[in-house]
Formats: C-alpha cells, sequence, structure tokens
C-alpha cells in the first residue's frame, strides 16, 4: 500500500554522531500521527528532514508513492507539507493577516490588498473555529492564539500535511483543548497531521498512529487502539514510570515574603493587584494559573529583572527593592525562567560559558587565585550532561545545537549547581521527556529534605499535585485561593484558573 508520506531508511549523522539511523516513518491522509520519543531521540531531525531543512545522508523520502529530493522547506511547501516550530516562526510587530499571507500576498490591479488578506484569513479561521481578529497585531496574542496563527499560515500556503513540533509544550490545559479541536476539525477535512511529542496521555487522546523513536532508532509503530500509556511509556524509556512520595516535613521560616505587590505595564495596565504570598524554606509552593495572569512578572520581578513594583518583598528576611540580579543570586536565590532561548541562554555560545552563567562568582568556579578556571567549568558541565542524560554529550558545541529539552536539561543543571535557599523555578520540565521529567522532579524534592523553599509555577497538573505542599492559583494578578495541595482537585483548580470559584460549581 502506497503512503501519502513515507521515509525508508533514513539516516542523518552530525559529524561522528548519528541522529538517525535507517529510519522507516509513514503517514496518511486523515490519520494523525505522533512521533514519540525521548529529547535527543531524533524527532526533531526526522521532521526537518521531510521538511527539507537537513538532507539525508541515506535513505529516501516518497510523497504520494513518488521518490523525492527536498533541497529546501520551499521544495517541501511545494508538495503540501508544512511545519509549524515549537519556538514560533512570525513577526510580533505585523499583524495576523500580515503574517499569514507574507510571501504569497493576495493583489489587486498589482498592489497588495489588506482587505482580500483580511477576509482570506476570516475564512480560514471561521472554518477552523480559530477565533483570531486579522487586525491584531501577534504581538499582543497569548501563546496559544500565536500557534493558531501559526497553522494558519500554513492552511493559507496550502498545507497536506502539517507537522507540529511539540505542540502542546507552551499551552495550558485549556489551550491543549482548543488545539485537539482544531486537529481533529483537520483530520475531518483530509489533511494529515504529524505531531512530535513526548507526552503519553495527549498522544493517546489525539494520535490515531503512533511511532516511537530511540536512541536515532525506530522503537515500534502501534495503533492506538492497541496500546496505553504503560507500553508506551516502555517503548520510550525501557523503564517504569517513577512514583512520587512527598515525605512529609514540617516547613521552617519564612524565606519568601510578598506583601501587597502591585504593578503596573508600560500601558498603564495593571498587572500585579495587591498580591501577597509567603514560601517557608522546607516547603515547595506550587503557583497554578492561566499563563498570562501576571505569573511572568511576578517571576521577573522576584529574579531581580523587572523594576518599578510596588509593595514588600523579603527574601531570607532581607528587602531586594534595590537589590541586583547578582545580589539576588548571590542570596542563594536561583531562578529557573519559563522562556529559556531569552532569559535562560546565551545559544551562539557553548555549553561550558552557558554552565558559567550566574556561577561565575561563585568559588566551584573559581582557582585559589578567585580566577575562573575553565577546566572547573568543564568538569560541571560534564556531569550535568551525565546527570541529565543530555545528548549529544560534547560540551564544546553551541548551545543552539541542542533540542529545547537538552537546552531545558543544561538550565536545570547549572541552576541546581549552587547551594539554594530558594529556587523560582518556572515550568521546569516543559519539553523534556519522561526519563528527565523523574530526574527534575526529584531533584526539587531533594531541595525541600535539604531545606530549601522552592516556589514552582507550573502548568502541569501532574507536576503541580507531585510536588506542591500548598498551591496557589493566580488569576489577574493576584492569588485568589490557596490551601494544602490535598484540598484541591484538577477540576476545582481550573474553575479558580479561570476566574470562578466555589459558588459555580
Amino acid at each position: 500500500m502506497s503512503h501519502l508520506l513515507e521515509t525508508k531508511n533514513l539516516t542523518k549523522m552530525f559529524g561522528d554522531f548519528t541522529a538517525n539511523s535507517n529510519v522507516n516513518f509513514w503517514c496518511d491522509e486523515s490519520v494523525v500521527t505522533s512521533l514519540l520519543g525521548e529529547n535527543g531521540a531524533g524527532k526533531s531531525t526526522l521532521m526537518k528532514m521531510i521538511y527539507g531543512l537537513y538532507r539525508p545522508d541515506a535513505g529516501e523520502i516518497l510523497f504520494d508513492g513518488k521518490k523525492v529530493r527536498f533541497k529546501s522547506p520551499r521544495d517541501a511547501i511545494s508538495k503540501g507539507i508544512q511545519m509549524v516550530h515549537q519556538h514560533f516562526m512570525i513577526i510580533d510587530e505585523l499583524t495576523v493577516a500580515e503574517n499569514i499571507v507574507m510571501g504569497k500576498e493576495p493583489q489587486r490591479m498589482g498592489i497588495y490588498s489588506k482587505t482580500e488578506a483580511q477576509r482570506l484569513v476570516n475564512e480560514i479561521s471561521d472554518n477552523y473555529g480559530f477565533m483570531i481578529n486579522p487586525k491584531e497585531k501577534v504581538g499582543n496574542l497569548s501563546v496559544g492564539e500565536k500557534q493558531k496563527v501559526e497553522i494558519i499560515k500554513a492552511l493559507y500556503q496550502g498545507a497536506k500535511v502539517l507537522i507540529l513540533d511539540e505542540p502542546t509544550a507552551v499551552l495550558t490545559p485549556q489551550e491543549t483543548e482548543g488545539l485537539f479541536k482544531v486537529i481533529r476539525r483537520l483530520k475531518a477535512d483530509d489533511k494529515s497531521v504529524i505531531i512530535i511529542t513526548h507526552k503519553l496521555h495527549e498522544t493517546i487522546e489525539i494520535a490515531d498512529e503512533i511511532f516511537v523513536l530511540r536512541h536515532g532508532i525506530m522503537n515500534g509503530f502501534v495503533n492506538k487502539e492497541d496500546t496505553d500509556v504503560h507500553q508506551l511509556s516502555q517503548m520510550m524509556v525501557d523503564h517504569e514510570p517513577k512514583e512520587f512520595v512527598k515525605e512529609p516535613k514540617a516547613p521552617g521560616k519564612e524565606a519568601l515574603s510578598v506583601k501587597n505587590l502591585t504593578y503596573y505595564d508600560k500601558l498603564g495596565a495593571k498587572v500585579l493587584d495587591d498580591l501577597n504570598l509567603q514560601v517557608r524554606s522546607g516547603e515547595i509552593y506550587g503557583m497554578a494559573g492561566i499563563e498570562g495572569n501576571g505569573q511572568l512578572e511576578f517571576f521577573e520581578i522576584l529574579a531581580g529583572i523587572m523594576k518599578g513594583w510596588s509593595g514588600e518583598i523579603e527574601i531570607l528576611n532581607q528587602n531586594i527593592k534595590q537589590k541586583s540580579v547578582k545580589e539576588i543570586i548571590q542570596m542563594g536565590v536561583s531562578c529557573i525562567h519559563s522562556d529559556r532561548t531569552e532569559r535562560g541562554l546565551l545559544l551562539d555560545l557553548d555549553v561550558k560559558m552557558n554552565v558559567l552563567l550566574g556561577n561565575q562568582f561563585s568559588a566551584q568556579m573559581q582557582n585559589k587565585y578567585q580566577l575562573l578556571d575553565y577546566k572547573k567549568t568543564a568538569i560541571a558541565a560534564s556531569e550535568i550532561f551525565e546527570q541529565y542524560q543530555v545528548t549529544p554529550a560534547n560540551v564544546d558545541m553551541p548551545l543552539k545545537s541542542f533540542s529545547g529539552g537538552n537546552q531545558q536539561k543544561i538550565i536545570i543543571g547549572r541552576e541546581f549547581l549552587r547551594h539554594l535557599r530558594l529556587a523560582i523555578v518556572a515550568h521546569p520540565t516543559r519539553g523534556v521527556d519522561i526519563g528527565v521529567c523523574e530526574i527534575i522532579r526529584e531533584n526539587i524534592l531533594e531541595l525541600k529534605r535539604n531545606g530549601s523553599a522552592v516556589l514552582l509555577i507550573t502548568a502541569d497538573f501532574d507536576e503541580l499535585f507531585q510536588l506542591s505542599d500548598r498551591i496557589g492559583v493566580m488569576f489577574e494578578g493576584k492569588i485568589v485561593t490557596e490551601g494544602r495541595a490535598e484540598e484541591y482537585t484538577p477540576i476545582r483548580l481550573g474553575l479558580y484558573m479561570g476566574g470562578g470559584n466555589e459558588d459555580e460549581k
């Protein structure tokens, strides 16, 4: 039987590292295909070959039963293959319509027609239920809305095969469900959808056919009705998922105290509204909430990045109003930002230099003369590689050469190098595979055991309940409910996250 898209014995190498080895893969019309695998398993590399970003070293790609050679994404797009990347390829300063029609602008009398562009975008939006204003600037949209713009753009360009790279990595549960509704509409419209992911429950919910890559080799193919989460987990990581046990521990003194914190953005809108919160040593405080309700600004204020706020913040009994980022770090604070590419890494520098960031004043990285010791930096980077299973294991490679998940592992390893008294952690396992999720979560629990305070900001309900001692929900810049983790269910949290309350159940 001929498949719509198929690879036969596809192989790709980067120097001595084999990213894909003799990979056979296919997808068909009106089918949702999931490509599962841990970070570094070769998922994105395989799809980038199909999309024309990489050229295979061996093997072949067939489309509609005919062998094809894609020298660039333009060749793949001409066949109807489109890819929505994990980091969106859209321009914030342009409108939705301008982003979507770019490169294929509708014209009247030889001149770009803004009205026709908006009409075409509305037509696709109405057909798939996107509810996107074509006149809105992309920079004003939420992450979920930006993803919809990317999908509309792919459809406008004539997508027959739509590749989604980790599409739910930056989405809230509500946005994820909205995306799944779109995917089902695409399937009903005879589109082929390929989802690159490592999330097992989502795969079972949305996929029809499932491929599993492990260490660059195709480890199996199953139909959804013939498998379950347990089997897929074993195919991915070859070990039983870890059960997390929150050991009871009496919390100590306040490590973080926030009183009446208020912040207005540049346009004068109130982002944080008289926020109050306390986190104690030996405690993990989990913060839930739909993104865009002030979590990012709260994080950046605590990290010392953002100024201009009012209220009172004390970390370890010290007022941080006038403290710099460096001073906050030297107090024993680590901050793991939700945006690793903008705030966590310097992608053009190698791993050693990135491991040094924030640690350059630490005795761990200095010799007896208090000068930087690059041998110690290399050793620390190698230890992070081993502990967090970073691939490829080359500390001299620039960070941009690593997958998003492996970049996240490096950040976590770097920030946990120091002796921490307070860890402010935003979405620590976003884009990270099952095995390393376990390692990261275990290390967060270890921080608690050692008496550190942890403020955990996460949209992952499993993570929230596995780790948190107390949970608070942020809505429109304030904590609207707070209590022991066992007092909540996902449904109850979702009610508060959407601005509801107990009376609306």
